[in-house]
């Protein structure tokens, strides 16, 4: 893909090139079972955008999901009661179980053990304050984007001037329509099918998801009895969201012991999401909403797409009622000495036997929902082992 080409070719990392990186990614969807979403457990909402984006002529289908076993409960945000979802506790855990591995709960590592500019191990704190050390010659951070910089800080190894910086978090907002038939959009698949007619161009990924009503209000504006009017009636709803690649504007800190973000949208980004919630205005309109909502305070739901045009014509970016989601390149992997605290490996910088293997290591945003590329690259980085102590 184009994003991997540009891994490969601006950050100087040859792991992701496509033929490198395309037998991971095969293997990544065979242990999670990725398939797309089948029209029979959909539901209403995703079938609802199918049909606008096929009214306007836009490339749209079904996601691609690791849930063979899903009954369209839509229950995906608060854990499937099912266990249909494919995770990692369902393959590679047990893989690893099976190829040795000991899986250590509730114990916290607070420290890498460095001796003598190596890896010596980690330190571990139990719920009971007990302290252990667990002694190994190489060792692999895999806390994700927040928390590797901070461990690797705590375990004084994160000296790189760019570890915690280059922040990006897919930055998001959601669109609803309200139909006069029902749509119950929480019956069916929470994520359900994706529009990607502005993805190449604008980096706009636009998804049916909902959630259930007690989440899913949170797109609703206004407050009181308004607010209360509209919960009512929400199951005339279809529910869309979309998400932009954005530029990497945000900075992981730790003090004190507590670990924090900060994040600044760059304004292209925001002028990429007022480009989004239009396009998402529009699918509903062309599904046959009778109104959209956008989300914007103090706007009135628009009925036309004259109306919607006029509504975002003067949008001011701190009036989007934003969401994030999948923090990646907090510890980013490449060539370049100065700007990737990671190398193109996959080794820390600095010190000898300590590998980063999670969402730290993306060079930029991946402008896809996020899990099979960040383990894809893992067991990239896993061979870059593997070839080292042959």
């Amino acid at each position: 893909s184009d994003v991997q080409r540009r891994w490969r070719d601006q950050h100087l990392l040859p792991m992701a090139d496509p033929q490198v990186m395309a037998p991971h990614l095969d293997e990544v969807e065979r242990t999670l079972q990725v398939g797309p979403v089948p029209l029979s457990v959909m539901g209403n909402n995703g079938k609802a955008m199918l049909r606008g984006a096929a009214a306007l002529g836009w490339k749209a289908g079904p996601l691609v999901r690791n849930a063979p076993g899903c009954d369209g409960c839509c229950q995906c945000a608060l854990g499937c009661p099912h266990n249909a979802k494919a995770g990692v506790h369902m393959n590679a855990l047990p893989q690893a179980c099976e190829a040795g591995a000991k899986i250590v709960s509730e114990a916290l590592v607070d420290r890498v053990i460095v001796e003598g500019g190596r890896a010596a191990g980690v330190r571990a704190r139990r719920p009971d304050g007990s302290v252990f050390e667990v002694r190994a010659t190489r060792v692999v951070v895999s806390a994700g984007a927040a928390e590797t910089p901070a461990l690797l800080w705590r375990s004084e190894i994160g000296g790189h001037p760019e570890l915690g910086r280059n922040l990006a978090i897919h930055p998001a907002l959601g669109a609803s329509g309200r139909f006069e038939a029902p749509v119950v959009s929480w019956e069916g698949v929470l994520q359900s099918a994706t529009v990607e007619q502005w993805h190449a161009s604008h980096r706009i990924l636009i998804e049916a998801t909902a959630t259930p009503p007690g989440m899913g209000s949170l797109i609703l504006p206004g407050f009181g009895p308004g607010l209360l009017e509209r919960i009512d009636d929400a199951d005339h709803f279809a529910i869309l969201g979309a998400m932009i690649g954005d530029e990497p504007s945000g900075q992981v800190h730790s003090r004190a012991g507590n670990t924090f973000m900060t994040y600044r949208l760059h304004p292209r980004d925001a002028r990429r999401l007022v480009v989004a919630l239009s396009a998402m205005g529009r699918i509903l309109l062309a599904a046959g909403a009778e109104e959209v909502v956008t989300g914007l305070p103090g706007r009135a739901p628009v009925r036309t797409v004259e109306q919607l045009d006029s509504s975002l014509d003067d949008v001011d970016p701190r009036e989007l009622h934003l969401a994030a989601f999948h923090p990646t390149g907090t510890a980013r992997a490449g060539g370049d000495a100065e700007r990737s605290p990671v190398d193109e490996h996959g080794r820390l910088r600095g010190t000898r036997g300590v590998w980063i293997a999670d969402a730290c290591i993306v060079p930029s945003c991946p402008e896809v929902n996020p899990q099979v590329t960040i383990m894809a690259l893992a067991l990239a980085v896993a061979d870059e082992m593997m070839a080292e102590t042959a």
